[in-house]
């Protein structure tokens, strides 16, 4: 009975890990007002091949993807960005991106007879989706990356 009690354990509440992250490698300030920072963002996001999902200059958010097919493995990479104004006309960028992996199953409902010759109305091919996995990129260097490109995108100031 020990054993029994012993073996289980209490569910892991994974919240909790969100009040511990305290690094913060996906926020960056630009001295730049909010539309030339939207503009360098929307820039890098399409010379990186993304998709522009949702864009709101007027809120300073973005949402773009980006998919990568794998065999039977679809690899989707969503980056979101938000612009805030700071301190001393700065504008702070929150870059955040994920990356979900989906499965593709074939499974192939035709009718043979005599396992050579295909039979009419078989039933062809299904495919079913299923994710895998959905984890937040915890690259600091793909952050680091990023952050130098939009830098390079803004506008030149005249001094």
């Amino acid at each position: 009975m020990a054993m029994l009690v012993s073996g289980c354990s209490p569910t892991r509440y994974v919240y909790k890990e969100i009040t511990k992250d305290k690094d913060a490698y996906n926020t960056r300030l630009f001295q730049a007002t909010l539309p030339e920072l939207q503009d360098a963002v929307t820039k890098v996001v399409l010379a990186k091949k993304m998709s522009i999902d949702k864009e709101d200059k007027a809120e300073g958010t973005l949402t773009a993807f980006r998919k990568f097919s794998q065999g039977y493995q679809t690899v989707v990479v969503v980056l979101q960005s938000k612009i805030m104004a700071s301190a001393d006309g700065q504008q702070e960028l929150y870059l955040n991106g994920i990356q979900t992996t989906e499965r593709n199953y074939v499974e192939d409902k035709t009718r043979f007879f005599l396992w050579l010759v295909p039979l009419p109305g078989g039933g062809g091919k299904h495919v079913t989706t299923s994710k895998e996995a959905d984890v937040f990129i915890a690259d600091k260097e793909w952050y680091k990356d990023l952050f130098d490109e939009i830098q390079k995108a803004l506008p030149k100031k005249a001094n």
